[in-house]
Order: C-alpha cells, then structure tokens, then sequence
C-alpha cells in the first residue's frame, strides 16, 4: 500500500513494469544456517539477492547459500 501511494506521487503507475535484480556474497563465520562456496569470487558465506523497482524502492530479498547461481 505504501509503496503504491508513493509511486503514484511520483507520478508512476501504482504497480512497477520494470526492476532490477543483483546480487551479494557475504562471508559468514560459523553461524547456524545455510552456507556455500561461490567459485567464482572465492567466499564461503551466503548471498543476497536484491530486487528493486525503477524507483529504487525494494519488491524482494532472497538469502541463499553461496553456492547457488540465482534465487
């Protein structure tokens, strides 16, 4: 709801067309949960995978192992 209002005060339809996804390789130490090894940037820990709309405002978050390509 809040997202909707604000994006309508920008002058922007209330329900984003268009996002963009990245992603984060965190280290993490022995803390309990899910962890993996990504090869390609040599880290043990996990990922953050972000998605935002155009105005930067966050539509998801998704924690995944290391390992994994995409969420």
């Amino acid at each position: 709801m809040l997202r909707s209002r604000l994006r309508e005060r920008c002058g922007r339809h209330k329900h984003p067309t268009a996002g963009c996804l990245d992603s984060q390789g965190v280290k993490c130490t022995a803390v309990p949960g899910q962890r993996g090894f990504d090869a390609g940037k040599k880290v043990n820990g996990r990922k953050h995978h972000i998605l935002v709309d155009t105005l930067s405002l966050l539509l998801a978050i998704v924690v995944t192992a290391a390992s994994v390509a995409g969420p």
